[in-house]
């Protein structure tokens, strides 16, 4: 079988910042969010590991009460 490719395709790690959030203390919807971060982690899927991050970088922080 002819190769049509030099090489293997080089894979590319997605960025660690894509995962990256501090979950502010007291504030529920980061909690939620940090819940469904590691849940996310620990099955392996990136699609959920990313969109909960979001939610913790981009949400307004409820004060704690």
């Amino acid at each position: 079988m002819t190769q049509r490719y030099p090489e293997p395709p080089v894979e590319l790690p997605l960025d660690d910042w894509l995962y990256a959030a501090q979950a502010v203390e007291g504030c529920g919807t980061c909690a939620g969010a940090a819940t469904r971060l590691a849940q996310a982690k620990k099955a392996g899927n990136s699609t959920a590991r990313f969109e909960a991050a979001r939610t913790i970088r981009l949400h307004p922080h409820e004060a704690a009460k």
